[in-house]
């Protein structure tokens, strides 16, 4: 193989691709996985040095100089927005989430006017559910009726005894009267019970499109700002929904599973010798921002710190191939 004299030109224009081998916690290479679109990928050196000045003749001058450590480090920015890549930037664990069909009676909501409800979240779901059909809405039925000359603690919530239409709850605590009082029906107006004062706080049947809008593949309520809902006191209601089967993606963060192995770098170069780059044990620090919403639209980046260390049976840290000619 004949090599260029010093003198022959050589520039490069670089270009390539990006390929990550993930070590298992068993420290076994799972199979390289190309990154996507990758914007850059650069590797930094560092040295240490030790040095020694001489003072022989009055001024101190450099008598000696030692390299001691050397860090090579680099940077890989991507472009590329698959899950694995999230995955690895977020430090999470990727998978299916499964929704399985189903019906679902008296789940609890609080609401007040122009705010937004998620259907279908639990400490096991906290995003909740999608695609929801057949959506009930109204008062929970385990709302108490109103009772005669009962004590009642403020924040209480009742119905009418007969023909409710309304919920009231106490304002201020006290012993209700003999007979219940004439009900308001106006959101927000209050009525004297004895020595407990009532404030009207919703309707017992909320209707859609008048006091609730429904996006059923999301799975979200809207309560409209002229809902029949008190803005100052939360109205109890219980909702039913009948859930679709469905599969959608999920990342949660918690585990960092993929932050070692090696990277592959395979050189497509616009000009210049092609050089291959292969470190088999790297560190994978995810690093910056991850845009979710720019008012100047622009292509989204995720960005790694890496850092390069002798491979795990003692390999070199870096191995630079050119191509078989």
């Amino acid at each position: 193989m004949q090599r260029a004299i010093s003198t022959q030109k050589e520039r490069l224009v670089s270009g390539g691709e990006a390929y990550i081998n993930p070590l298992s916690a068993l420290l076994q290479y799972l199979g390289e996985r190309y990154l996507g679109l990758s914007s850059s990928l650069g590797i930094t050196v560092k040295t240490d040095k030790i040095q020694s000045y001489s003072s022989e003749q009055g001024l101190h001058e450099l008598d000696d100089e030692t390299v001691t450590k050397i860090t090579r480090t680099g940077k890989l920015t991507v472009r590329q927005f698959s899950l694995e890549n999230l995955k690895l930037f977020l430090a999470g664990t990727a998978g299916i989430q499964v929704q399985t069909t189903g019906t679902v009676t008296g789940e609890s909501i609080t609401v007040l006017p122009d705010r937004y409800y998620q259907l279908g979240t639990s400490v096991a779901n906290p995003s909740g559910v999608r695609r929801v059909s057949a959506v009930t809405v109204a008062a929970p039925t385990t709302l108490a009726a109103w009772a005669a000359t009962t004590v009642y603690a403020a924040g209480a919530k009742v119905k009418p005894a007969a023909t409710p239409l309304y919920a009231y709850q106490a304002i201020t605590a006290g012993t209700s009267g003999a007979t219940a009082p004439t009900w308001p029906t106006i959101v927000g107006d209050v009525v004297t019970d004895g020595g407990v004062s009532w404030v009207c706080i919703g309707i017992l049947a909320p209707a859609l499109d008048t006091d609730y809008t429904l996006d059923s593949a999301m799975a979200r309520l809207y309560v409209l700002p002229t809902a029949r809902v008190h803005p100052d006191y939360p109205m109890p209601w219980s909702v039913g929904y009948t859930r679709s089967a469905a599969e959608r993606e999920r990342l949660v963060t918690g585990a960092l599973t993929d932050a070692y192995g090696a990277m592959r770098f395979i050189a497509k170069n616009a000009k210049g010798q092609f050089r291959d780059v292969y470190a088999p044990y790297v560190t994978f620090a995810p690093s910056g921002d991850l845009s979710l919403k720019e008012d100047s639209p622009k292509y989204a980046e995720l960005s790694f710190d890496l850092s390069f260390s002798k491979g795990l049976n003692g390999e070199p840290a870096l191995i630079i191939d050119g191509r078989p000619e």
